[in-house]
């Protein structure tokens, strides 16, 4: 921010008119000629005169803003990678889960199996297994025609 320091000078003036004693108080502000130039002020120019701790506030705050601005900056990109990973852990888990799915059917489907056998007698398992045999031997017989 562009600025100049100065100080405000204040004067009394005492004067009288038609017999009566008028007091006023002048204020000036003086301006070094190489501060105006070297800030680029122009003739006619507007500008704003605050006391001086309050500019050095909006200094402060302005520099808190810029930060605050970058750290914005930072955590965006820190969101942005962070979603790039729960995206990737997303579609792990769907084929971890799926998997495991899987695997829970066929599990189930194998205690179905033994549960199936522990009921039928030795007899029948025999028989099973005989007419399985026979109905592959079939298959075959029937492909060699």
């Amino acid at each position: 921010m562009e600025h100049i320091e100065s100080k405000v000078k204040c004067y009394r003036r005492k004067y009288k008119r038609k017999g009566k004693e008028y007091t006023t108080t002048q204020y000036v502000i003086n301006l070094r000629k190489e501060g105006v130039e070297s800030q680029g002020f122009k003739c006619d120019e507007d500008v704003i005169i605050t006391h001086k701790s309050t500019f050095e506030s909006l200094i402060d705050m302005k520099k808190d803003h810029e930060a605050n601005l970058k750290e914005k900056e930072s955590l965006q990109k820190n969101l942005s990678e962070l979603q790039v990973e729960f995206n990737k852990l997303k579609n792990e888990y769907k084929h971890v889960k799926a998997l495991l799915d899987k695997k829970e059917r066929e599990v189930n489907h194998l205690e179905n199996e033994v549960r199936r056998l522990q009921n039928m007698g030795l007899f029948e398992i025999i028989l099973n297994k005989l007419r399985k045999k026979k109905a592959i031997e079939g298959e075959v017989e029937e492909g060699v025609k």
